[in-house]
């Protein structure tokens, strides 16, 4: 239980805060030993000793442009015009002085075409007001008393999978780029400071702030592939490892969510381990880093969209949502395959664990493009990985699929 704030400090935490002090997610400090899950009631009381606030300061910083000098708000007022005498030509006066003149307001009114005739159609059930409707080109043959309207194309995803004429072309161009937009192989074998464990360590705490949160997939997706990029490019000492991942985290959210959250949420989901600015300078330095390239195809997008085209159940999607979920913890071992071979071999397995007639069928082929002897030696280990999940030392991903939604 933290204590009482007084009237001068500034309220943290999340929205959803009651009248009791909330559970804060703190990755806390990363060592090489296994790391318990993280407490959520009471603050890591060693966080303090062991962060190193002035490695990151030694950095490169960002030289801010010069204050702009202060400037004046106007607020346009329609000014009362006199109104002027209508000017009529002279009969002396040049035609080519009245034809290349600009018109004014009222000519350019007065030179607008007749409307056609109209015809109210008034809800009388809401009583609201008549709406006009352009009879001019209708055909009587073609006036009913009940016309269809189309609907609304609501769902975000279906703007992609719903048009054929550009769905394949599409799907095509993110299997060209999918290898651009991929980390190194053996990226964390570079680092000098932070381990594999410590990687391990930090995605299962991203996991937990993305259901904090309640962010999209996508969101956490996007965030693991810029921290894994981040650390093929940047040595980051372990101190710095839980600013990168708050920092990868929060630009993710500002290009995927609608209402991501603010910049003082990643401060308090920290334990003020660090300040906005070191977040906002972490964001610039990372956005550098990936030279502004935050829209790669994830592994969540291709599973998507091959759920869809395979019409899985609800069953099979969830299945293959949590085996993706457990690629992001050991990553390394799946970077030299495809994102659209991981998300098929999620299928795969999924179908294979749930006891499906047949594991890949001509169907699953055609939407995806790979056989099952290309899924082979990626399907082996990710077997290995879903047999030794219970053991896994992190369990986030775990904890989140048992809940019954």
């Amino acid at each position: 239980m933290r204590p009482a704030q007084n009237e001068n400090q500034r309220p943290k935490g999340l929205s959803t805060r009651g009248a009791q002090a909330p559970k804060r997610t703190a990755l806390g400090n990363i060592t090489n030993n296994v790391r318990k899950q993280p407490s959520r009631a009471a603050k890591n009381a060693q966080l303090g000793n062991c962060q190193d606030e002035n490695a990151f300061a030694q950095q490169k910083t960002f030289g801010g442009k010069a204050k702009s000098e202060p400037f004046a708000i106007f607020v346009d007022e329609e000014p009362q015009v006199q109104p002027q005498p209508q000017h009529l030509p002279e009969e002396n006066e040049a035609m080519d002085d009245v034809e290349n003149r600009l018109p004014s307001l009222n000519e350019a009114v007065m030179r607008l075409p007749t409307l056609p005739p109209t015809a109210s159609i008034v809800d009388h059930e809401n009583g609201e007001s008549p709406m006009l409707l352009d009879q001019s080109d209708m055909d009587d043959s073609l006036v009913t008393e009940e016309m269809p309207v189309a609907p609304m194309v609501v769902d975000r995803d279906a703007f992609i999978e719903e048009v054929p004429e550009y769905a394949e072309d599409i799907y095509r161009y993110l299997l060209t780029v999918e290898h651009k937009h991929k980390p190194k192989p053996g990226f964390m074998r570079r680092q000098q400071d932070v381990t594999l464990s410590m990687r391990t360590i930090l995605v299962d705490w991203l996991v937990e702030v993305s259901e904090e949160y309640k962010l999209h997939r996508e969101t956490l997706f996007l965030a693991i592939n810029y921290i894994d990029r981040f650390l093929s490019v940047m040595s980051v000492l372990r101190s710095k490892l839980q600013l990168v991942g708050a920092a990868a985290m929060f630009l993710a959210a500002k290009y995927e969510e609608i209402y991501p959250p603010d910049v003082a949420e990643f401060v308090y989901i920290t334990d003020d381990t660090y300040t906005k600015k070191q977040v906002l300078r972490m964001e610039h330095l990372m956005l550098k880093v990936l030279a502004f390239d935050i829209s790669p195809p994830t592994i969540n997008w291709f599973c998507d969209r091959i759920i869809k085209a395979v019409h899985a159940d609800d069953q099979t999607r969830f299945m293959c949502m949590y085996l993706t979920e457990l690629v992001l913890m050991d990553m390394d071992k799946y970077l030299h395959y495809p994102n659209s071979l991981v998300a098929a071999t999620s299928l795969c397995l999924a179908n294979i664990i749930l006891d499906a007639d047949s594991p890949w069928p001509e169907e699953c082929v055609q939407a995806t493009g790979y056989t099952l002897e290309q899924l082979l030696p990626c399907l082996k280990e990710m077997h290995r990985m879903h047999r030794d999940a219970e053991d896994h030392p992190q369990q986030a991903i775990r904890d989140k699929y048992k809940h019954t939604k």
